[in-house]
């Protein structure tokens, strides 16, 4: 058995995907590599969990670069915490990293936080038999802080400032509003998971549409690139409830992530 297990959720040929490059080009070769393809990309990362022959798994993303060293790290922090926030470093100095990026740096200690992001996190194998896999129900939008909700309710996660992954949080200010409205979408949905009502869901919506500092940053064109962001995430949120309301009738439970009777460890290792 390998020590650690790495999934990358992607549509990407492997000769494209950075992230692999990145790991062939490092020192620690004791991990296989699962990449999947299915859709959406919380089944894309069951399916890696189904897979994978270690307990250590780590997710990234296809484009996350990272750092020499990574994975020893990952497998040492693994083997005494049950789930890591790894360090995402935006590579320019950018818009994006002077307004949009705080959230994937938390600085240069370690501490323990409420969550992780998929382009560069790991999970022990028994904190998913505990807790569940990824809410298949959701796409890609809240379905890590949905997830890190569900570790956190039996175990803490620990965020580690060398577990350092170099990953661009956008191309371009279009991208921006697009992946705001994208993920915004899924936010009825991840409220109801959490209790919200849809009247509590619908004056949460409408407060923030109507709050005049969510439309503004420090400097002029940082204002103008969030008043895209609020107005995509308006709108996206307004998606979302029209399908909430449609489906509020559905079975939304948990999609088990892990069939012990159909598990297999046949995952190709690099």
């Amino acid at each position: 058995m390998v020590e650690i297990t790495v999934v990358i959720p992607t549509l990407k040929s492997r000769e494209d995907i950075e992230a692999i490059r990145c790991l062939e080009n490092g020192e620690f070769s004791d991990y296989e590599l699962i990449v999947t393809d299915e859709y959406p990309v919380t089944r894309a990362r069951n399916e890696g969990i189904r897979r994978a022959s270690a307990d250590k798994i780590v997710f990234l993303d296809d484009d996350s670069r990272p750092v020499r060293g990574y994975l020893k790290r990952a497998a040492e922090t693994l083997d005494r915490e049950p789930a890591f926030a790894g360090r995402t470093i935006h590579p320019c100095d950018d818009i994006f990293a002077h307004h949009f990026t705080a959230h994937y740096d938390r600085g240069e200690t370690e501490q323990y936080v409420d969550h992780f992001w998929g382009n560069n996190m790991g999970v022990r194998r028994d904190v998913f038999e505990t807790v569940g896999g990824w809410d298949e129900n959701m796409g890609w939008g809240h379905e890590e802080k949905e997830l890190a909700d569900r570790v956190r309710s039996e175990y803490e996660i620990l965020y580690d400032p060398e577990l350092v992954v170099v990953h661009s949080y956008a191309d371009s200010v279009v991208d921006v509003w697009r992946k705001k409205y994208q993920l915004e979408t899924q936010s009825p949905y991840y409220w109801r998971r959490c209790g919200d009502t849809t009247a509590e869901q619908v004056r949460r919506t409408a407060v923030s549409a109507i709050t005049p500092q969510h439309y503004a940053r420090r400097d002029a064109v940082g204002t103008l690139v969030q008043i895209g962001v609020q107005v995509g995430k308006t709108a996206g949120r307004v998606h979302g409830l029209i399908n909430e309301w449609d489906t509020t009738h559905q079975d939304t439970s948990e999609v088990p992530f892990f069939d012990q009777q159909s598990a297999s460890n046949q995952s190709p290792s690099t």
